[in-house]
């Protein structure tokens, strides 16, 4: 008797153990909530973690999406492995195609804004779409379109990069409503120093008067502090002035 019951005990354990095991399993294959381009890296000094902006033109609630990342967001790549790899938020690069779990509810805004689960990095960026790199170290790309500056004129970032490194700034611009981007106020040129600016007209869509993109490079030269000041303006007398900013606070490690 007790021979069968303890024959019995082993048995419910182990149906309760394959079950749990299905269970995981089952878990971790779900789809991602989000799949995209990193267009963007937003890292506070002194923070591990951060948000990342991920473009994702295939989605149906937004193609745009402010990705909070936390100390309890896992960061695996794919890349140059058979098996998922851990990795932290500073392997994360601008054009890196990545797919997104979602660890809360999405908040209606644009762009989207969700915090992460769990993040994977499945492709590095494709040649012809990265960045304009310093001898090959890492690049930061700050884009911002014209839907964020619609909803918030005046915008301030915190913005890290390497020593030597470079940074491409990318705002939306529209030359036929009269306003244009000032030349750019580097507060320390000795820190960073502008190598490159054109602006990029808007793919053929038939639209009159379609916005494109005022796209700047730059490259670090020491560490240090310096700012990143950009206004929008109409340049003649009595025209708009600064009707968007943006404010870049940029540290050089």
């Amino acid at each position: 008797m007790i021979k069968k019951l303890i024959l019995l005990g082993v048995t419910i354990i182990m149906g309760i153990v394959l079950v749990l095991n299905g269970c995981s399993a089952q878990a971790n294959e779900t789809d991602p909530n989000l799949i995209g381009w990193i267009d963007g890296i937003n890292q506070p000094q002194g923070e591990k973690s951060g948000q990342i902006s991920v473009n994702s033109p295939d989605n149906n609630t937004s193609d745009k999406f402010m990705i909070t990342v936390t100390d309890k967001t896992q960061i695996y790549t794919r890349i140059n492995s058979e098996k998922d790899q851990k990795v932290g938020f500073n392997d994360f690069n601008a054009g890196q195609k990545v797919e997104v779990w979602f660890s809360g509810p999405v908040m209606e805004s644009y762009p989207a804004q969700v915090s992460a689960g769990k993040i994977l990095i499945t492709e590095e960026p494709a040649s012809q779409t990265m960045p304009p790199l310093n001898d090959g170290v890492k690049s930061i790309l700050v884009e911002v379109t014209c839907d964020e500056f619609a909803s918030t004129p005046h915008i301030t970032k915190e913005i890290e990069i390497t020593f030597p490194g470079s940074l491409v700034v990318s705002l939306c611009s529209n030359p036929s409503t009269g306003f244009e981007w000032e030349e750019v106020n580097i507060g320390d040129e000795s820190l960073i120093y502008q190598t490159e600016h054109n602006y990029v007209s808007p793919e053929a869509s038939g639209i009159v008067g379609a916005a494109g993109k005022d796209v700047w490079s730059f490259n670090s030269a020491s560490s240090g502090q310096s700012t990143l000041t950009f206004k929008y303006s109409r340049p003649w007398d009595g025209g708009e002035k600064s009707e968007w900013t943006l404010t870049l606070n940029v540290e050089v490690k």
